[in-house]
């Protein structure tokens, strides 16, 4: 029954060589298992000896196969142990004992080495192995279908770009069968070459170039070769990573470099390396440098056309991977004739290591009857030693005594210190209260004395005017009396005359005289309007002054709003331009000032600043209010000492930078007793400050510590003075003003009282470190805010423009009304003149009446002038009286409140110095304890450096001394000293014994060294011997088993050489000479002739020659088992009937393989193939090689 060949699985017995090679299982005698995919003939051991030899005997080795690839790690039979990959079968148990049964048969047989094997004859007329071969071919062509396509390691296209003479072509070949046809330079052989080096493949084993190189097409730099291999079935190659179809790409530069990218099924590169495609060889048993899988044009010419026996013998056992094998073999052989030379070698030198070793024994033996001398020499020996140790030890407990000592010092220092510090915490917030208080009388003192001076300036103004007033009203007092004469008197006169008149007219001027009354009553009326008029404008120009004065108001407020614009614009863009740098934010000159002090070594102690480079502010959004409140602070330097002091003075003004300098040092301050509640932010929770000096200044300067934050205005009104009794261990209280987050104020307690200061905004450049996006958002929002500020002034600015312009309108109405009222007064005037002058033209003697009536209304005005101002001088001069008395009592009161202000601001100013002599002294006292503590640690610093510097003397004394020997007692009553004696003397003794006998030490050394070299040796050469036993016993039966092997290919290459003859009725045999290392045919056409020598190859037709060796050719094939078989115009020199006949040969053997693929180039046409399903024609058109066609010119 006919077999096809299906997919081996990873975990079947049968190896990955068996495989390769078909063994005919069904039908062939029981043969041994080989097991190792790298190893046919199914030893393991003898891999493992062989690296032995390597790494043990370090003999010469061959480069071979067996030692590893060459450059394209070709496909081969190797005895190392191979690399392993997931996707290999590993052995199973059933492997391990079959092997282990092989070596224990090996080590039963003859100890002898076995001969050269010869037997080939023998195994050439192996008829039993050639009837089984026979057997299982016949079963399998009467098999039921054909070829079935394999799941895998077949080729399913190839792309060229630049290769040889193709510019970008794509061919997609058959899972079967598949002819490439052309005509001569079409390209077919290239794509066989490139096949070859795309999957690994040397260029020298194309016969087609010497170089990569010589495969770029002419005119570019660049060529690539793409080819799909079929991924699919259960022995896929990591299906899960590359899918259904591998992409292996290589790519050749004109330059000499080459690469390799493995590709997934979907585009995606897996692996760039070369390892891993031989790894994908390997599994799928690709074979591109084995010259009977590919046949190039030339090897195939020659194997086919005009091959000899001894060619094709050796393209045989090449094809089947046996001479790789033999030539393993035999660099073993090598490697077995250099040990035997070495043991030989090494006899002698054995019996020499004896004749020592045992002189060395007998000398050892004789120095111990003298080792009671030398165990007690040993004893004081040891004792020494470790009095030594002791004499350390002892150092180091005194050390260990004085750092408890100088600990215990330390701690009632640290106390002592810790109450100062209380102390000066103490008298530091008494001294501050107490400054605060003398600064507030002080505060108070002023105010009072400015009161006091303003309230005298109101006083001397008050008895001016009081002055002024009294003199007035006595001046109206006497013209009222002289006023009131005046009138009595003319009222007199006038009834006189009017009695004169009227007896001279009857009347007429009396009436002129009534009309003129009347007119001068208009006049006058008309100017009383005027002149309330005019009073008026006094009020309009006020108006017009406040106007003016609110319009340079918000004018200036408009002007203040853009400057702080611009000045905030200009910083947000510097600190967005130099957001990396924070030297910006501090004084213009500050980089000079750092690389001065960078540069000076006069420093003590390097000063720390500036203050605002060592603090970080963890929430920005207080970052005005608390730059505004720091001040110059964060822009100063901190130094320990006033010569400190003096130098960074000196340099600040000789970099014309000057700066704050605080004095005082690194030591920490306890502050947890001076913590508010933890339920508020303070100023020093939101900072992370680097620096302990900085921290510490902060705190003694600006009360961080003591500072909190509450960003609500009301809470914080609330909190400190709504809710009890002021809050513990608070000074202060910083919060944001309403709808702005850049300004703000401080609440605090002043004398008892609550008292609350503003906090403007802070204008410049962040001095803290902070989040410098963050800085520059809360920059943004300051902008937008001063923004909207400058947009409310200027709103402001144009309400006051309006309103001024409005009030000088109101005045210009009141100047027309004025001019009107003028006119009015005129007219009437001009009417009083007319009437006068009618009244003149009466009679002479009326203008007496008219003097007289005038002279009365005269008087008559002048006293109700008088009348009214003297009730108004009444009235005023009561008020400055009042005024007067009050001023004078108020002054009194504040002479009396200055005199309690400056006795309680001189009693403040008492307490304020006595405070801060006390916290001076405080801080003196606290700092030298301090000073005491730190010179205690230097001290113990000191000490501890002593007592690690002794113990790790004593560690070394320790680690010699224990070299020596363990720690043993001093004998009772021992010193170092009396030891020594005792050593001496007794060493004198035993180097006189060593001056007669020698040195026991040196003795049994010798002996050891002698002994252990003679028992290395001896066991080297015992290994050596049992390596070389083993080795030469495991050859031997590799060699059986590859001949074994060899004779089963044979049989299987003779039966199918014959099967397919009889498939066209001829008859033949396949002679293969293993001795002569011959092959050849003997093929007789007419099946019916009983003579059974046939024919040699000479003497066959040219369709018959071509016929028997393609026939051997398949036969080869079947035997060899590769995926895929390439052969390059295989009929070139046939005939059209012949390359017919080869044809159908060719395509009948293939469909009779089991999962085969086969690439067969023919110079023919598509035409010459016979179309069937399972066969794919390909025809090459001829490449565009720039030729131009010759034009004749006519005879």
């Amino acid at each position: 029954m006919r077999t096809t060949r299906s997919p081996p699985r990873r975990n079947a017995s049968t190896s990955a060589r068996d495989r390769a090679y078909h063994f005919p299982q069904p039908a062939t005698p029981k043969l041994p298992s080989f097991n190792n995919p790298k190893n046919p003939c199914g030893f393991s051991l003898l891999d493992k000896q062989f690296d032995l030899i390597r790494h043990t005997v370090m003999l010469p080795q061959k480069r071979s196969r067996l030692a590893g690839g060459d450059d394209n790690n070709e496909s081969s039979l190797e005895s190392s142990p191979p690399r392993r990959s997931s996707n290999k079968r590993r052995r199973t148990t059933s492997d391990e004992s079959s092997i282990g049964r092989d070596i224990s048969s090996d080590r039963e047989a003859a100890s002898t080495p076995p001969s050269e094997i010869s037997s080939d004859g023998e195994q050439e007329d192996d008829e039993e192995a050639l009837l089984a071969a026979t057997q299982a071919i016949e079963a399998r062509s009467r098999g039921d279908g054909d070829n079935e396509p394999a799941e895998y390691g077949i080729l399913e296209a190839v792309q060229l770009k630049n290769f040889m003479c193709h510019e970008d072509m794509t061919y997609e070949l058959g899972p079967l069968i598949n002819f490439i046809c052309g005509k001569n330079g079409s390209g077919k052989s290239a794509i066989l070459t490139a096949i070859v080096l795309c999957l690994g493949g040397k260029a020298s084993s194309t016969n087609r170039g010497a170089r990569l190189q010589d495969f770029i097409k002419e005119g570019t730099d660049h060529a690539s070769i793409i080819c799909r291999l079929k991924n699919q079935g259960e022995n896929a190659y990591m299906p899960e990573v590359y899918g259904k179809t591998i992409q292996v790409e290589r790519h050749i530069s004109r330059n000499g470099s080459s690469g390799y990218k493995l590709k997934s099924e979907k585009g995606r590169v897996v692996s760039t390396r070369k390892s891993d495609l031989e790894e994908i060889c390997d599994h799928m048993m690709l074979q591109m440098e084995n010259p009977m899988a590919v046949l190039s044009q030339d090897q195939a010419r020659q194997f086919i056309a005009s091959s000899s026996p001894v060619e094709k013998y050796k393209f045989f056992m090449k094809g089947v991977q046996l001479e790789q094998l033999d030539q393993d073999y035999r660099i073993i052989e090598e490697q077995l004739d250099n040990i035997s030379a070495k043991i030989a070698a090494r006899a002698p030198d054995l019996k020499v290591l004896k004749s020592k070793a045992d002189t060395a024994a007998n000398k050892l033996a004789l120095s111990d009857r003298y080792e009671a001398m030398r165990d007690k020499l040993r004893d004081y020996r040891r004792q020494l030693t470790w009095a030594q140790v002791a004499i350390q030890e002892g150092i180091r407990d005194e050390y260990v005594k004085e750092i408890q000592e100088a600990n215990d010092k330390i701690a009632a220092t640290e106390a002592r210190a810790e109450e100062l510090d209380g102390a000066y915490q103490e008298s530091a917030r008494i001294a501050s209260t107490a400054a605060e208080r003398y600064s507030e009388a002080n505060t108070a003192i002023q105010r009072l004395k400015d009161e006091k001076y303003e309230q005298q300036v109101q006083q001397q103004e008050m008895k001016k005017n009081y002055s002024e007033a009294a003199a007035e009203q006595r001046q109206i007092r006497d013209a009222l009396v002289s006023t009131d004469r005046t009138i009595t008197q003319k009222k007199e006169a006038i009834d006189q005359e009017v009695q004169r008149l009227a007896e001279l007219d009857g009347g007429g001027a009396a009436s002129r005289i009534k009309e003129l009354e009347e007119a001068t009553e208009a006049v006058r009326r008309a100017e009383a309007e005027l002149h309330d008029h005019q009073d008026q404008r006094k009020i309009y120009l006020e108006d017009i002054d406040k106007m003016q004065k609110l319009e340079n108001e918000t004018g200036d407020v408009k002007k203040n709003e853009e400057r702080r614009v611009t000045e905030l614009e200009n910083n947000l863009k510097r600190l967005t331009e130099n957001r990396n740098s924070q030297d910006l934010a501090f004084h213009p000159r500050m980089r000079e000032l750092l690389r001065a002090l960078h540069q000076e070594r006069g420093f003590q102690e390097a000063p720390v600043g500036p203050l605002g480079k060592h603090v970080k502010l963890l929430k920005p959004e207080w970052s005005s209010i608390l730059e505004k409140s720091f001040g110059s602070a964060l822009s100063g330097f901190i130094v320990t000492s006033k010569r400190d002091e003096n130098l960074l003075s000196n340099i600040m003004r000789r970099t014309q930078c000057t700066l704050p300098i605080f004095i005082t040092n690194s030591l920490p301050l306890n502050i947890e007793p001076h913590l508010p509640d933890p339920r508020f932010d303070t100023v020093l929770s939101v900072l992370e400050i680097d620096n302990e000096a900085v921290r510490k200044q902060l705190i003694l300067s600006n009360q961080i510590e003591q500072s909190i934050l509450i960003p609500d205005l009301t809470e914080a009104s609330k909190a400190l003075y709504s809710e009890g009794p002021p809050l513990r261990n608070v000074k202060r209280c910083y919060c944001f003003s309403p709808g702005s987050k850049v300004k703000g104020a401080v609440l605090s307690y002043r004398n008892g009282r609550a008292a609350q200061d503003p906090v403007h905004e802070f204008i410049g450049t962040p001095r803290m470190k902070t989040d410098i996006d963050e800085a520059i958002q809360r920059q943004q929002e300051v902008l937008a805010e001063c923004q909207a500020q400058r947009l409310r002034a200027e709103s402001e600015f144009r309400s006051a423009q309006d309103r001024h312009a409005k009030a000088r309108q109101a005045l210009k109405r009141h100047a027309n009304r004025n001019r009107e009222l003028e006119i009015a007064v005129q007219r009437a005037e001009d009417n009083v003149e007319r009437l006068k002058e009618a009244i003149k033209d009466d009679s002479v003697e009326s203008g007496k009446l008219e003097a007289l009536r005038q002279s009365l209304r005269e008087a008559e005005e002048q006293k109700v002038i008088h009348e009214s101002s003297f009730q108004d001088s009444v009235i005023a001069l009561d008020e400055q009286t009042k005024k007067l008395r009050e001023a004078t009592q108020k002054c009194k009161e504040l002479d009396e409140r200055i005199k309690d202000a400056e006795a309680m601001a001189h009693k403040a100013q008492l307490a304020a110095q006595k405070a801060g002599k006390k916290r001076a002294h405080d801080l003196h006292e606290k700092n030298r304890a301090e000073s005491m503590i730190q010179d205690a640690k230097a001290d113990r610093g000191s000490l501890e450096r002593k007592k690690q510097e002794m113990d790790e003397k004593i560690a070394s004394f320790t680690e010699q001394a224990r070299q020596v020997c363990e720690r043993v007692n001093l004998d009772k009553g021992e010193t170092f000293e009396s030891l020594n004696k005792k050593h001496e003397k007794l060493a004198a003794d035993y180097r006189k014994y060593q001056t007669q006998v020698g040195d026991r030490d040196h003795i049994a050394a010798e002996a050891s060294k002698w002994s252990k070299a003679y028992k290395d040796a001896e066991r080297e050469m015992r290994s050596l011997e049992s390596l070389q036993s083993q080795l030469t016993r495991t050859l031997a039966e590799r060699r059986r088993r590859w001949v074994l092997f060899r004779g089963h290919i044979t049989a299987r290459a003779r039966a199918g050489f014959i099967h397919k003859l009889s498939e066209r009725g001829f008859r033949g045999r396949l002679h293969i000479d293993h001795r002569r290392k011959e092959m050849d045919i003997a093929v007789e056409p007419d099946i019916t002739r009983r003579d059974g020598t046939g024919r040699s190859a000479k003497t066959l037709s040219g369709g018959e020659k071509s016929f028997s060796q393609i026939c051997l050719l398949l036969s080869i094939w079947d035997a060899m088992g590769v995926p895929i078989r390439c052969l390059d115009e295989f009929d070139v020199f046939m005939d059209a009937v012949n390359r017919i006949t080869s044809v159908n040969l060719l395509i009948d053997g293939a469909r009779h393989s089991s999962g085969g693929q086969f690439v067969l180039i023919s110079p023919g046409t598509k035409s010459d193939i016979k179309r069937a399903p399972d066969v794919c024609a390909i025809e090459v058109a001829p490449p565009e090689r720039g030729q131009t066609r010759l034009v004749l010119a006519p005879p």
